[in-house]
């Protein structure tokens, strides 16, 4: 109990010493976290588009997460990977 109690205070004091780098953290990982839920509305989007033509493009974690870090180049290049493959 005394080891939780001390453990417990331990991880307050650093949060208290470092709290502009954790809201600077924070901060970083909401703005992907919106990019992240927005690029893959995107890519349920364009896969609803191209299914009319035929191809389906995956709309999962690892492809919302390359266009959340890329943008529009990396919308580009899952649609160019999926209609090649």
């Amino acid at each position: 109990m005394k080891l939780i109690i001390i453990g417990g205070s331990l991880v307050l004091l650093l949060l208290l010493m470092f709290r502009k780098a954790f809201a600077g953290v924070v901060e970083g990982l909401s703005i992907f976290l919106f990019r992240l839920a927005f690029s893959v509305l995107l890519l349920f989007g364009v896969h609803l588009l191209l299914g009319l033509a035929g191809y389906t493009i995956p709309v999962n974690l690892f492809t919302g997460a390359v266009v959340a870090v890329l943008g529009v180049p990396g919308v580009a290049s899952v649609v160019a990977i999926s209609i090649l493959l």
